[in-house]
């Protein structure tokens, strides 16, 4: 009895030292460039960052190993000064990877900088090329679509001009799937969340039709699909053969409506 007693106080103390570790700030990994998270809402959750020096964008899982690298075309003598907007299905309706990014040129006899920005896929094909162009900003107007706007800049003159472009996007800042596609409003998520055993998944967001349910983990990879018909409201979903953890639930249906959430698997 006094070793059973032992035992289970030793279980107990090493339950307590984990949690207190996980309840604790921890180092994860240091990169020698500036970069940031983004949801990918095909690929899940990614850290990328810009290497000046390579012109490049390097794309990372959340164990940080490296998934993706984009080479970023810089003409001779300027710099890659910023990426940002690495999404899937904003700058395309298709969803494939593409990026923002923004190199810049010093006149030393005059003293001033040009810019130029560029909206690329990620094999480097050229979507749109702004000259003078130093800033940009997404704004998602709802009903009214997404808007790409774009600040470019005159500094070989005093005083430097400032035009404004805008462009109509194909896709959705939150969503990165086109608005045409996109089921506007609905109040309930599939649950529960975390899950076990299954997800159960609300009426308004199939609609009562056949659904196609894929899973991905947080590398991208596809490790579910499951094909779902049935009038049961909600609509259950097996969980059955997902390890624990997060993953993209992509939920489509016969009419071409597209759902994205991220779910935990218990």
């Amino acid at each position: 009895m006094k070793r059973s007693i032992n035992g289970m106080l030793l279980t107990l103390a090493l339950f307590i030292n984990i949690q207190l570790l996980r309840s604790q700030i921890q180092f994860e990994n240091s990169y020698n460039h500036s970069g940031t998270y983004t949801q990918l809402p095909v690929s899940g959750y990614k850290f990328y960052l810009m290497d000046v020096g390579l012109n490049q964008c390097r794309i990372y899982n959340t164990d940080h190993s490296l998934w993706k690298t984009i080479n970023l075309e810089v003409p001779v003598n300027q710099y890659l000064y910023d990426i940002k907007y690495l999404s899937e299905g904003l700058f395309t309706a298709d969803q494939q990877l593409c990026l923002v990014y923004t190199y810049y040129a010093y006149d030393e006899t005059n003293l001033f900088y040009t810019y130029t920005t560029r909206v690329v896929r990620e094999n480097g094909n050229v979507l749109l090329e702004i000259p003078g162009c130093q800033y940009y900003y997404v704004n998602d107007l709802g009903a009214e679509g997404t808007k790409f706007l774009a600040y470019s800049y005159n500094y070989s003159i005093f005083p430097y001009t400032i035009q404004t472009s805008v462009y109509h996007l194909p896709g959705s800042l939150n969503t990165g799937i086109k608005p045409d596609n996109l089921k506007e409003s609905f109040t309930h998520h599939p649950f529960p969340n975390p899950a076990d055993e299954y997800l159960l998944i609300p009426q308004e967001v199939f609609d009562g039709q056949p659904i196609h349910v894929v899973f991905r983990d947080v590398q991208g990879k596809t490790v579910a699909e499951r094909r779902e018909s049935s009038s049961d409201v909600p609509l259950k979903v097996s969980l059955n053969g997902l390890a624990s953890g997060p993953y993209t639930c992509m939920i489509t249906y016969n009419s071409g409506v597209c759902h994205g959430f991220t779910i935990i698997k218990r």
